[in-house]
């Protein structure tokens, strides 16, 4: 597996340095022409999005830390990684392997269910978000649906069938990532230095909380009914969706 994700990476590093199309700002001239160039820059700046980046400064730095929109952003960013830790414990291949009915590579098939319906969990939030949702009703359905099974981990003792569907929900945690991230980028669109920065921070940050947090809740040995898990995945959950809102309160009002 390793050894073919490194074959992959070659090429694709490769074809992007000539295939992706860069930023208006320093354009990929291999794929688009000045004519491109400049109907892209004028499109953004329709909708208020600065092209020019000013480059990085101790002014930039402290600008972005009296914003509150950066605190709110690193908060929902924060909730989001701790409310998806479920998707990396490992609870669903531990339950399917206590069953003690599938050999190893049937029990390898069926645990490549969970991610492949995570891809149509994230085209259909994607999607909605854009096309008539919005970034916080987004997030609300992509984290209903993964409080939904939430629930039932945390009970257990239900049917198998329950069990299945409720480890089937898991992906639809991590369907709101790119919703969030366009969300930090169209609020700060009149800075890209500032936007750029921000998204780098909270990162950096809410991924870093994710190194420890498993290590207090998902404790392999209490696999695969992970009670402290799941309910530490479910408060998350339940505190991304109402700061969404409270977020989108206030850039209401304040727009």
């Amino acid at each position: 597996m390793y050894i073919i994700c490194a074959i992959i990476t070659l090429p694709v590093g490769i074809l992007g340095y000539f295939i992706l199309p860069g930023s208006p700002d320093k354009p990929n001239k291999f794929v688009l022409k000045d004519k491109d160039v400049q109907i892209a820059k004028s499109r953004l700046e329709r909708a208020s999005h600065k092209t020019e980046e000013a480059p990085l400064s101790w002014g930039t730095v402290l600008r972005v830390g009296r914003n509150w929109k950066f605190w709110a952003m690193l908060c929902l960013d924060i909730l989001f990684w701790n409310a998806c830790v479920n998707t990396s414990a490992g609870g669903y291949q531990l339950w399917l392997k206590s069953l003690g009915r599938y050999s190893t590579s049937r029990l390898n098939e069926l645990a490549a269910i969970s991610p492949a319906l995570g891809i149509f969990y994230t085209l259909f939030v994607c999607f909605s978000s854009d096309l008539f949702l919005g970034p916080a009703w987004a997030i609300t359905v992509s984290h209903l649906w993964n409080i939904l099974g939430l629930v039932i981990l945390v009970i257990w003792d239900v049917p198998e069938s329950a069990l299945w569907f409720a480890f089937l929900t898991t992906y639809s945690a991590v369907a709101m990532s790119s919703v969030l991230y366009g969300w930090i980028n169209s609020q700060l669109r009149y800075s890209p230095t500032e936007r750029a920065l921000t998204l780098i921070v909270v990162n950096t940050v809410a991924q870093s909380t994710t190194a420890w947090t498993p290590l207090l809740v998902f404790k392999t040995v209490e696999g695969p009914r992970f009670t402290k898990g799941y309910s530490f995945v479910l408060a998350n959950a339940i505190c991304l969706i109402g700061l969404a809102h409270g977020v989108q309160y206030f850039i209401s009002r304040e727009e």
